[in-house]
């Protein structure tokens, strides 16, 4: 469905950048593909390589812009691919892009928003720097260049939330706020606010696609599974919760869940 190229970030960018990934279209040149995103925290810079307006946003209604910044994604996001979609796209960790632009990434959440508008112009100026190359080698050279740059010249004022992060990683999503205060010193406030603004999602939300995400994780691994183990196994309060939170993120009820994400999500590592 997807020719994928996949390029490591640089040493200094790999705690903001999961992986540079080229994304081209490999199916018939007669029509789109809808795809379907589940909810996920990764937030994505998208430069287009292809034809114009090759990505549509079917819940928003929108084509994307040629170049943008896009997600989390707290509900689940339809999307329709023309034949031909060629693009750049950054796989950011969750709280990067404020990192390196100190702007809110709650304001990107479940849509999209062109570069141009949110930065300025010299995003765009970089899209068109990244569309002249002629290698993904140099794509990266030239988008990391600006990226190392930006961080140096980004100064932190307000407490990054890594740290709770890691805690809500370790713990697959199961963790109180409770916790959260006592592992990293900070008052459930300042937890609220610091995730909203970085992560683009509440803490809750957070920690709730975070053990989605590890249930799906854990599908794809054990095709042969027993769904009623789920349940405790991924630390909800009972069988009803699990049923509940599952159709809620994936739009299917469990034990009608196909056992593996969509193309696109694969194709994008989420």
């Amino acid at each position: 469905m997807f020719k994928v190229q996949s390029f490591q970030p640089h040493q200094l960018l790999q705690a903001y950048i999961v992986s540079y990934l080229i994304l081209h279209t490999d199916f018939p040149d007669e029509g789109n593909q809808e795809m379907v995103i589940l909810p996920h925290l990764i937030q994505n810079i998208t430069f287009n390589l292809g034809p114009v307006n090759s990505i549509y946003d079917i819940v928003n209604c929108e084509y994307s812009a040629p170049d943008f910044i896009v997600g989390p994604n707290d509900n689940i996001c339809k999307i329709r691919i023309a034949a031909g979609m060629k693009s750049f796209v950054v796989n950011l960790r969750p709280g990067a892009w404020f990192k390196l632009f100190r702007i809110p990434a709650h304001y990107f959440n479940n849509k999209s928003r062109d570069l141009f508008d949110v930065v300025g112009p010299q995003m765009h100026e970089i899209g068109e720097r990244i569309r002249e190359c002629a290698t993904g080698e140099q794509q990266v050279r030239i988008l990391e260049t600006f990226l190392i740059h930006q961080l140096l010249l980004k100064k932190t004022h307000s407490r990054n939330i890594d740290e709770a992060i890691q805690l809500i990683y370790s713990a697959n999503g199961n963790i109180t706020i409770r916790q959260l205060e006592f592992g990293t010193y900070l008052t459930k406030r300042t937890l609220e606010r610091n995730f909203l603004e970085q992560t683009g999602v509440h803490l809750k939300t957070f920690c709730r696609i975070v053990r989605f995400r590890r249930t799906i994780e854990y599908i794809e691994r054990e095709p042969s599974l027993q769904w009623i183990q789920l349940a405790e196994k991924f630390g909800y309060c009972d069988q009803s919760h699990f049923i509940h939170e599952f159709k809620h993120f994936s739009g299917y009820l469990p034990h009608v869940y196909p056992g593996f994400r969509g193309d696109l999500e694969q194709a994008l590592g989420l």
